[in-house]
């Protein structure tokens, strides 16, 4: 799913909740991860007393679902699709063990009122994901002045009055 009102519905229990685990689907070749966002495939939050959130990048789209992460594949020569843990000195790996205290809804370059992205609002830090033309931005912070043309934040789940409810 990744209309606004849509995705507000799905995130709104999490907030509170501490980020148990992050798990993540990456690209290998010849036994060596690609590594950074161009390996990222998907990935799988895992919050306390919560189903397992799947992220699946789709062109300029965010989709959101529960559903937990599927096994690890071989491509034979293409390489394979290894999902474990993420790693801790990855920006997802990073807010692993803190509570959420809010997300943004961040509109992706698309003329329909979709999610491109989101921001997650944790206790110490924030985190920007998103996906642009099938490639993951995934970084601490919000929307750096670079993306602004391409991502723009509509509003956040836990603020009464955000964009995302009133549409």
């Amino acid at each position: 799913m990744s209309d606004l009102v849509t995705v507000a519905v799905l995130l709104r229990p999490l907030l509170g909740r501490r980020l148990l685990a992050v798990t993540e689907a990456r690209y290998w070749y010849d036994d060596r991860p690609e590594t950074g966002n161009s390996g990222l495939i998907h990935f799988w939050l895992h919050f306390e007393e919560m189903p397992a959130i799947m992220a699946h990048g789709c062109g300029d789209l965010l989709k959101l679902t529960e559903e937990e992460p599927y096994p690890s594949y071989d491509m034979q020569e293409e390489g394979r699709t290894v999902v474990g843990p993420v790693q801790p000195t990855d920006p997802l790996g990073e807010v692993v063990g803190q509570c959420l205290v809010d997300v943004g809804l961040v509109q992706g370059y698309s003329m329909v009122p979709a999610v491109g992205g989101i921001v997650l609002r944790f206790e110490r830090s924030e985190l920007l994901v998103a996906i642009l033309a099938d490639e993951w931005v995934c970084q601490p912070g919000s929307i750096p002045e670079r993306l602004r043309q391409h991502l723009s934040l509509s509003g956040w789940v836990g603020t009464p009055s955000s964009t995302a409810e009133r549409q």
